[in-house]
C-alpha cells in the first residue's frame, strides 16, 4: 500500500514517520508559516562524504529532495516577511 495516501503534498513520510530528529533541521516563518529545510544542512562539516550511509545524509536528502532551502532571520522571519515590514534581511 502506498504511504502517499496519509501523507501531505510537500512532505517525506521518512521525515514524518521514520526520522523525527530531522525536524529540528526544519525551519518555519513565525509570520506566514513558510516551511523549508535549514542552510545549516549545506555545511561542508554536516556529514561525512565518504561514508556511503549516515543517519545526517539522509536527512539532508530527504530534506533537499522534498523542502526548499528557507534562511531566517534573528527574529524568525523567512526574507518574504522580512521584506514586506520594511526591514533589512540579516540571515541569522
Amino acid at each position: 500500500m502506498s504511504h502517499s495516501k496519509y501523507v501531505k503534498r510537500g512532505f517525506s513520510w521518512y521525515i514524518e514517520c521514520c526520522n523525527r530528529s530531522a525536524k529540528k533541521y526544519m525551519n518555519t516563518c513565525k509570520i506566514c508559516g513558510h516551511k523549508g529545510y535549514s542552510p545549516v544542512i549545506e555545511a561542508e562539516d554536516f556529514f561525512d562524504k565518504n561514508v556511503l550511509y549516515s543517519q545526517k545524509k539522509a536527512i539532508y536528502q530527504g530534506l533537499t529532495q522534498t523542502l526548499p532551502k528557507l534562511p531566517l532571520d534573528r527574529l524568525g522571519r523567512c526574507e518574504y516577511c522580512t521584506q514586506a515590514m520594511g526591514d533589512d534581511f540579516q540571515a541569522a
